[in-house]
């Protein structure tokens, strides 16, 4: 796994914020959803049921629509794999993110050469420089 150290601008703190945010929300949906899943009943979304009502919900607000469905997107499957990880016994049960603690996202569909510093216009200007 490839990090990477970022300057931002204020401009781009805020919208890292925002990202995380975001996927904050998503994850947080899907622990909501899972809360209510009982042992007999019927089961709770899966990831591919989820990203559905994702996009549904980013047609309804569109704060959420001005944020990246891949991010979004990413808080779901991580929660997936959470979930599993759960019920194969290895793992607490995922449980609700808060603002400020751990604030984090993952962009994973990308090659590390393809990874660039984005201006405060949002055009690429050049390589981020792995650590």
């Amino acid at each position: 796994m490839s990090r990477y150290r970022l300057l931002p601008s204020p401009t781009q703190q805020a919208l890292l914020r925002d990202h995380c945010a975001h996927a904050r929300f998503a994850w947080n949906l899907a622990v909501e959803q899972h809360r209510h899943w009982r042992p007999g009943g019927k089961s709770a979304p899966g990831y591919l049921e989820q990203c559905r009502q994702l996009t549904q919900v980013r047609a309804e607000h569109r704060w959420l629509a001005a944020g990246s469905q891949m991010v979004q997107q990413q808080a779901l499957r991580d929660f997936a794999r959470a979930i599993a990880n759960y019920f194969s016994g290895t793992h607490n049960r995922p449980s609700w993110r808060k603002a400020g603690v751990n604030e984090g996202f993952r962009v994973v569909a990308l090659k590390p050469g393809d990874v660039r510093r984005a201006a405060r216009d949002g055009q690429a200007r050049d390589r981020i420089t792995p650590l």
